[in-house]
């Protein structure tokens, strides 16, 4: 067994900075949402703080799994090692290999503009799908070509593994060994594969968040005193103060947590119709409280 190890400094080091500029970003919209009025503003700057926090992580994830990566040569099997990420390749499975400066300019993968972030799915029109596992940029890939998918890489000494790759194909596989990609713990999650429950939760979010935006958005033009409820000739009976006009995506926000943590909890028990009644009905229950949140936006005292 052989391994190959990756220069990966140059991808660490621009993934680090990038999620450093990231936090800040997070930090700099977080401190407007607090100095500015409430308002519009106020939501637009705390929903971009808190996607650039996610991103953040994300980078930082992608930024450690960079720590440990390499390539490994054996008789029977060709291993990918990216972080937590292992993509086993049978080696009676391996037709031959390539340098991709020889088809660089067909080569398509979306990517991070990051340097050395050569990592993701990508296709050539004659290859089809490539997986990209690399932190050099394709003039100085190698694409290890499967009857299943290719793969980039590029190993710091290219040139040995390429005589590694020659002498394991010629010797032929002593063992069968069958073909696995291997995840991380959470990103195997069933949930992530389950279309009907992400509707259901993106649903149910996306109401929350309609429901924090038109709130803050009529906030600054609501007079200090709003109607609370209106008798049965229409007239209001009962006023409140206009922080008021948050008490519904405040209530839908308890009920969706709620109704999170349990529907998750179901979910993993296999209970997945008990969960989805769960989702569904926040989401409703956000429908009630967006009718709610219109009443006291829109019905205002004169």
């Amino acid at each position: 067994m052989t391994v190959f190890e990756v220069d990966s400094r140059l991808a660490f080091t621009s993934g680090a900075i990038a999620a450093v500029v990231v936090v800040f970003g997070a930090v700099a919209c977080a401190i407007a949402a607090v100095l500015v009025p409430l308002s519009g503003f106020t939501f637009l700057f705390t929903l971009s703080a808190i996607a650039l926090l996610a991103l953040a992580i994300w980078l930082g994830y992608q930024t450690y799994q960079l720590t440990r990566i390499n390539y490994t040569l054996d008789r029977n099997a060709f291993i990918i090692r990216w972080g937590a990420l292992r993509e086993i390749v049978p080696m009676s499975d391996v037709q031959r290999v390539i340098l991709a400066d020889e088809i660089a300019d067909d080569l398509r993968l979306l990517r991070l503009p990051l340097p050395g972030w050569w990592f993701g799915v990508g296709s050539h029109p004659a290859l089809g799908k490539i997986r990209f596992y690399a932190t050099e940029p394709p003039e100085q890939q190698l694409i290890v070509i499967t009857s299943g998918c290719s793969y980039a890489i590029s190993p710091y000494d290219a040139e040995a593994f390429l005589d590694a790759l020659r002498i394991r194909l010629e010797m032929r596989p002593t063992q069968n060994v069958t073909y696995s990609r291997l995840l991380p713990g959470f990103a195997n999650w069933r949930i992530w594969r389950d279309r009907t429950a992400l509707v259901l939760l993106f649903l149910a979010i996306g109401l929350n968040l309609a429901l924090f935006g038109m709130s803050a958005t009529r906030f600054p033009a609501a007079p200090a005193q709003i109607a609370l409820h209106f008798d049965a000739g229409g007239s209001a009976d009962r006023l409140g103060e206009k922080s008021q006009l948050f008490v519904p995506p405040v209530l839908g926000l308890l009920t969706l947590a709620v109704s999170l943590i349990f529907g998750l909890v179901l979910y993993g028990k296999g209970e997945r119709l008990a969960a989805f009644m769960l989702w569904g009905g926040s989401a409703a229950t956000q429908l009630l409280f967006f009718v709610a949140a219109l009443t006291l936006g829109f019905s205002l005292p004169s």
